[in-house]
């Protein structure tokens, strides 16, 4: 007698599992790495994102390109998770117009106050408001900017069946090299400006 086949084994639920593979990553584990590492962990988290969604394993052209202009791509990859959580009959909140209108309407805001709206009334405006306001302007960005990217993730994970991301919330020494890798440019430049500062001076004294 032929034994009944198991359903989490057949080649149907084989596919739908390739077809709703994306990153799993609890949102600790993604503030904490984006912090560390100065904003520079988000550009792998991104590129990771699209390596799945493409089913792709390894180095490939449009991944690297959707990570490049990540900004200008964020709508098609929160379309792309919405529609595998359709399939996988999954509900997610937040949609892909929402995700970029986080994401851009205060950099837009940022943008217009530097380019216009401060040399148009920066004269008439109290002190305090001109001197506050871009510092506002810059936290909302990064507030609104930030909620975006979790919810990507939560719904990723909500998606692969992981809504707190659990499997992948381990600081690695993988991340631990991210992190590190991401602050020797800083490193680098803070190290040039105190040797260089004092050089100057001492040529200038010389002259």
């Amino acid at each position: 007698m032929n034994k009944p086949e198991n359903p989490a084994h057949s080649p149907h639920a084989s596919r739908r599992t390739e077809s709703t593979q994306l990153n799993i990553m609890s949102i600790s584990k993604l503030l904490i790495m984006g912090c560390l590492s100065l904003g520079f962990y988000f550009t792998y988290w991104n590129y990771r994102h699209w390596l799945l969604i493409r089913g792709q394993h390894g180095f490939r052209l449009i991944p690297l390109l959707c990570t490049i202009f990540g900004g200008f791509t964020l709508y098609w990859l929160m379309k792309n998770i919405v529609a595998r959580s359709r399939e996988a009959n999954v509900t997610v909140e937040g949609t892909a117009l929402s995700i970029t209108l986080m994401w851009w309407l205060p950099s837009l805001a940022i943008m217009g106050w530097g380019l216009w709206i401060s040399e148009l009334y920066i004269g008439s405006l109290p002190l305090s408001v001109a001197y506050l306001t871009p510092i506002m302007l810059v936290f909302t960005n990064l507030l609104f900017s930030t909620i975006a990217l979790i919810q990507i993730q939560q719904a990723a994970n909500a998606c692969g069946g992981e809504p707190l991301g659990l499997q992948n919330s381990t600081i690695t020494w993988a991340n631990v090299l991210w992190v590190i890798i991401s602050w020797v440019p800083i490193a680098a430049i803070s190290g040039y400006v105190v040797a260089f500062d004092p050089l100057m001076y001492f040529m200038k004294y010389l002259s």
